[in-house]
């Protein structure tokens, strides 16, 4: 069986059903713009009010200049656990810290289920985002509890080393690490792999890696707000006119992140997406977006990459919305990419015990 180490309190949820609670606010529910609150285009009809608030909320949030990591960290922790509490009361899940092959992971599960890996069993890993920097704790919790609710499949969320301390390929290394161990008592084609924005290129970078290694690839991946190819596209030069945020510009790019101080952008277990034999033996892909998402044209391109490759790939791009939007749980719109990516996995993992 896979070693799994308990590495401190459960914490558990109640035991209500992953049920969706009513919270859609009336037009009313939005508050007047302030004179400075920067102008974007305006939304189309068919955003749903949820969203529209919380878009509202973005254009309002000032991100403070940060100058350690600490206080970056410190702050999308903030804001992550703000998001975790909506999480958790939408999705009924139980979480516990664990370790695997040394790694510190967290394993989330639907309510009523044992806190354990079935041998054999499907199941996902989640590789959360964060820029290579951030995004631990909270952060990959906000990823995986609504996935595991809506899937009813176990996540196990990978915290996976980060820079400044670490560069690559320090990350691939753990994934890689917990991916092998997670092979000891289940098929490759039982696991399924996914993250977001730098999860998401990590996902890439896994998949690259089992290859060039000859070992097993997953079932099933999904990336989300990026992938396994470098920042460019007219929706990263749009981006922050439609968004107003201005973290992410037309000159970003991510080989300039420290955590890839001294990595090669030619290097396929960098960027896959500038290797067709690569992306050949990826395993189906589903790819998702939206459209005032900076990494949207990007994500578009890897697609159209994957296709050419001759691997199965699938993109869902959704009208209207920001990077990363599905960290709002209560929106209908990341409800719905909840369901489609559950779709995507237990359509291609195997059932339970085949």
């Amino acid at each position: 069986m896979t070693s799994i180490a308990k590495s401190g309190m459960m914490r558990a949820s109640s035991n209500r059903p992953p049920i969706m609670k009513n919270t859609a606010p009336t037009a009313s529910d939005l508050p007047a713009a302030p004179a400075d609150t920067p102008r974007v285009p305006p939304l189309a009809p068919w955003i749903s009010l949820e969203a529209r608030r919380a878009f509202d909320g973005l254009l309002r949030e000032v991100i403070p200049p940060f100058a350690t990591i600490e206080q970056t960290r410190a702050f999308y922790d903030g804001e992550n656990r703000k998001r975790l509490k909506v999480m958790r009361e939408l999705f009924a899940v139980e979480t516990a810290p664990r370790q695997i092959a040394g790694v510190p992971v967290d394993l989330v599960v639907p309510a009523g289920r044992a806190l354990e890996l079935e041998p054999g069993a499907p199941m996902l890993l989640c590789l959360h985002g964060g820029g290579f920097g951030w995004g631990a704790g909270a952060g990959a919790l906000l990823e995986a509890v609504p996935i595991a609710a809506v899937s009813g499949l176990p996540v196990v969320a990978v915290d996976y080393r980060m820079a400044p301390e670490h560069r690559y390929p320090a990350a691939t290394d753990d994934v890689v690490a917990v991916y092998r161990a997670l092979l000891a008592d289940r098929p490759a084609a039982a696991i399924g792999l996914f993250g977001c924005s730098a999860g998401a290129i990590l996902t890439a970078q896994v998949l690259a890696r089992l290859q060039a290694a000859g070992e097993p690839r997953p079932g099933a991946t999904a990336m989300m707000h990026a992938s396994g190819i470098e920042l460019a596209g007219d929706l990263l030069v749009m981006a922050p006119a439609l968004t107003s945020q201005t973290t992410v510009t037309a000159s970003s790019r991510l080989i300039d992140l420290p955590y890839f101080e001294g990595a090669d952008a030619g290097d396929p277990m960098v960027f896959p997406s500038e290797h067709p034999q690569v992306l050949a033996a990826f395993p189906p892909s589903l790819l998702m977006t939206s459209t005032r998402d900076f990494a949207a044209s990007s994500v578009a391109m890897m697609h159209r990459r994957l296709r050419a490759a001759g691997a199965e790939a699938e993109l869902f791009v959704f009208d209207g919305l920001w990077h990363a939007f599905h960290m709002w749980g209560e929106l209908p719109e990341s409800q719905e990419l909840y369901a489609r990516v559950a779709e995507f996995f237990l359509a291609r993992l195997p059932r339970s015990g085949a």
